[in-house]
């Protein structure tokens, strides 16, 4: 296994140890985690969090549009 070292300022490292112990996780574990998501996942963490997230009226699905309105295809 690979290993990485990382320099931090003291505040940055203490606010990793307080995140890597409210996940209940080892440090070492919680910044691979966070590596990991981060070069893994095509989409910002809590993306898909957001669905249906937004209460207004004006935010809807369109209505379905008729295959009659289409452009011929290949016509060019």
């Amino acid at each position: 296994m690979a290993q990485i070292s990382l320099y931090l300022e003291d505040e940055t490292m203490a606010a990793l140890r307080k995140k890597a112990t409210l996940a209940n996780a080892s440090l070492s574990k919680y910044v691979a985690d966070l590596i990991r998501n981060d070069v893994a996942s095509g989409w910002p963490t809590g993306y898909w969090d957001l669905f249906g997230s937004i209460e207004d009226e004006t935010f809807c699905e369109p209505e379905e549009l008729s295959f009659s309105v289409d452009g011929v295809r290949g016509a060019w």
